[in-house]
């Protein structure tokens, strides 16, 4: 079957209008932001831990209150999404932590809290700021969170939190901002023009600081309607090569210049998660635009919009984690593996035809069977067998060292050694609730920072030695 590539993807770049904008922002002297609390003297919890565990803190402690759960900040801390995670900012995990109100799933009083890498202790706690998303990365040494504003549709209020102290500032901007990320340095974000009659123009691609969005270039975006389907990860910007998710749609950009490279969405040919893997590619699951939304390929495609491989299978491969011992190894596209750096075709299996999750860590690609905990190991070189493995319980694998794939079941961190498949370490951080309790699921998942795991879920943070 062919496909039908919109013309900014057909390997020349798209023709953008780059223009410098001065933007009118407003210094909010809300008391949200207006001084940071003083540190608090909480310890870690004195429970006593396996050996494993450096630390671990639980919920209920860091905020005080019995039923607190942790939040995930990427998505704001108004609403518990029954999903729990942390910012990593080096010395300090920034995170949220409240009661949810069962009633509506919002969060009562929810707090923002930096707790120490080092020991768990509580660096800081904001109890003022309600946010709806919160960037991944750090913008100059500090959290950078957008809220709608007190007027719904029509402004935006930008949040900056120092990770080391908890102070900050907010910023209010006369428009709606759907979308924001940062390279560390600059703030990237895309709004719309709002009249009387609703959303008017093509949305706005901008980049430049807290205090004048669009100072370094604004680009008008070539899609239609846009929606960010997961606001903290929408842009994310790997040395030049800008990507921008938004639902069904996603765009490459140049983080130099502000011009659009690629554009892949409504009506021509939609796309599902696409994900950024080594070096400097992205990922993603090509489909038809239309509600069934059906599959017609996998391509990886590169900063310029050059298609650097493509499967033609229409299988979706529920990518978990993509970390190869060294860029000589393949990557997995669809089906198939390609060379990383040229594209050329290397092998295909029917094993990652239909799969539950796919993940690649060292020099193997771990594959789960649909419907079971079935997992097959293909050697990355060759697509061979390397071993096969029911291990009763498998989560997505969502870190990997030292030849050991990390994941965890419940409250429980497990490993898989990738040589033969066997479970090397269990760690239990908390108890795993009986899968017919009325809240059965922790949300929990481990994840590697620097050289250390950092285990989280609703109930508990950790530090487990690797």
């Amino acid at each position: 079957m062919s496909i039908r590539w919109p013309v900014w993807a057909a390997g020349a770049v798209a023709l953008v209008t780059v223009v410098a904008a001065v933007i009118v922002v407003v210094q909010d002297d809300l008391p949200v932001v207006a001084t940071a609390p003083e540190p608090t003297s909480t310890a870690p919890s004195a429970a006593p831990l396996p050996p494993e565990v450096q630390w671990s803190r639980s919920a209920e402690d860091v905020y005080g209150r019995e039923f607190a759960q942790f939040g995930d900040l990427g998505a704001g801390n108004r609403f518990h999404s029954g999903a729990a995670s942390f910012i990593d900012a080096g010395q300090v995990y920034i995170t949220s932590v409240g009661l949810p109100d069962p009633a509506d799933g919002n969060f009562d009083a929810p707090a923002m809290v930096g707790l120490a890498a080092m020991d768990g202790s509580t660096m800081w706690r904001r109890d003022d700021i309600r946010v709806d998303s919160c960037a991944e990365q750090l913008l100059a040494g500090s959290l950078v969170c957008l809220s709608g504003g007190e007027s719904e549709g029509t402004e935006s209020t930008i949040v900056l939190v120092n990770a080391m102290t908890g102070e900050g500032r907010s910023v209010r901007v006369p428009y709606p901002i759907i979308a924001m990320g940062t390279d560390g340095s600059s703030l990237y974000s895309v709004d719309y023009t709002v009249a009387s009659g609703g959303y008017e123009g093509a949305p706005q691609l901008r980049k430049g600081s807290v205090d004048d969005l669009g100072s370094e270039w604004v680009t008008e975006f070539p899609g239609q309607a846009l929606y960010a389907g997961s606001s903290s990860s929408a842009i994310t910007v790997d040395g030049s090569y800008g990507l921008g998710r938004f639902g069904p749609t996603a765009i490459g950009f140049d983080s130099a210049s502000g011009a659009i490279t690629w554009y892949r969405g409504y009506p021509d040919s939609c796309i599902q998660q696409p994900y950024r893997v080594q070096p400097a590619l992205v990922i993603m699951t090509e489909a038809v635009c239309s509600q069934s939304e059906s599959f017609t390929g996998t391509a990886a495609v590169a900063s310029d919009g050059r298609i650097v491989a493509r499967s033609p299978a229409p299988v979706y491969p529920y990518p978990e984690i993509d970390a190869p011992g060294d860029l000589s190894f393949p990557m997995i596209v669809g089906d198939s593996a390609f060379d990383r750096s040229t594209g050329a075709f290397v092998w295909s299996s029917p094993l990652l035809a239909s799969t539950n999750g796919v993940a690649v860590v060292g020099d193997v690609v771990i594959a789960r069977a649909p419907g079971t905990a079935h997992v097959t190991a293909l050697d990355l070189r060759t697509g061979a067998v390397r071993w096969e493995n029911d291990p009763g319980d498998y989560y997505p694998i969502t870190a990997y060292a030292d030849g050991l794939a990390y994941f965890t079941v419940g409250g429980t961190v497990e490993t898989i050694a990738l040589e033969d498949g066997s479970t090397r370490r269990r760690v239990e951080i908390e108890p795993t609730p009986d899968r017919f309790a009325a809240d059965p699921y922790l949300g929990s998942r481990v994840t590697e920072s620097g050289d250390r795991l950092v285990y989280s879920s609703t109930a508990h943070l950790a530090v487990v030695d690797r």
